[in-house]
């Protein structure tokens, strides 16, 4: 081997060498990222898990389909298809029984409540927040949500698509063996061909955000500026429905006794 093919194969190597670091770097940060990714997403889904709950306790005090209805109407927020109100017993559990002279008083005390703790979670859900760092009681550490989850499985499905058409493997592979020219002469001397299968099954598969099957929710109005409309809501339903809403207070009544 003379001077000149020496200093060939040296630069091949490198180039090899680097092309190599380049391509497999990327693929164990993605395969990282998307791990975090997935580990984040079952930590969303146990926030959401939680908004559920409490918004099934909102739909319980709301008392059936119809009442949950015109509260949302009144709120301007998309109405839930298929509410699932929680039992009596449930709603005892997770509220303190309203204390006021007037049934709608006690009545909108109950309300405002409900609606407040489902406002707080579901923004939780949506928008992350902080939690209290396990190791160090006074620190907190700060969680995202449903919406940066969004924001993070577009930003990686973008990435995957790029790394499986601009740096396909079978691209990649390719490329590197058309470097080892002295090879690739000998494989063609004995007949064989060069190229290398496509790909093979390597390519990323995109995030299919559907799949993780997260609930989705309105964005709560936080309660002081709703609290006139629930107020009246509240009002309403007690001249409307009185005997049905003494019904829920007595039902909660007796469960919390």
């Amino acid at each position: 081997m003379n001077h000149i093919e020496q200093m060939a194969d040296e630069l091949a190597t490198e180039v090899i060498s680097e092309a190599a670091q380049t391509f497999f770097g990327q693929r164990k940060a993605l395969e990282e990222e998307m791990d975090q990714f997935m580990t984040r997403s079952r930590q969303v889904q146990e926030l959401g898990k939680r908004a559920i709950h409490v918004q099934n306790v909102l739909y319980g005090v709301l008392l059936d389909a119809e009442s949950i209805q015109l509260f949302y109407a009144d709120l301007g927020l998309p109405a839930p298809a298929h509410p699932s109100p929680a039992p009596r017993e449930e709603i005892a559990r997770q509220l303190s029984k309203p204390a006021a002279w007037t049934l709608r008083g006690r009545y909108s005390k109950l309300l405002l409540s409900a609606y407040s703790r489902t406002q707080a979670e579901v923004d939780a859900y949506l928008h992350g927040g902080y939690r209290d760092d396990p190791t160090h009681p006074k620190r907190k550490i700060a969680f995202s949500g449903y919406l940066r989850l969004v924001e993070w499985a577009e930003k990686l499905n973008r990435t995957i698509t790029k790394l499986n058409t601009e740096q396909a493997p079978g691209e990649v592979l390719q490329f590197v063996k058309r470097l080892d020219a002295r090879s690739c002469s000998m494989e063609k001397a004995a007949g064989a061909s060069c190229e290398i299968g496509r790909d093979r099954g390597m390519l990323f598969t995109c995030i299919d955000f559907a799949s993780l099957c997260l609930p989705v929710f309105p964005e709560y109005p936080p309660p002081d500026t709703v609290q006139k409309t629930i107020r009246q809501f509240a009002k309403t339903t007690c001249a409307r429905r009185e005997a049905d809403v003494r019904e829920l207070l007595r039902d909660m009544g007796k469960a919390g006794a």
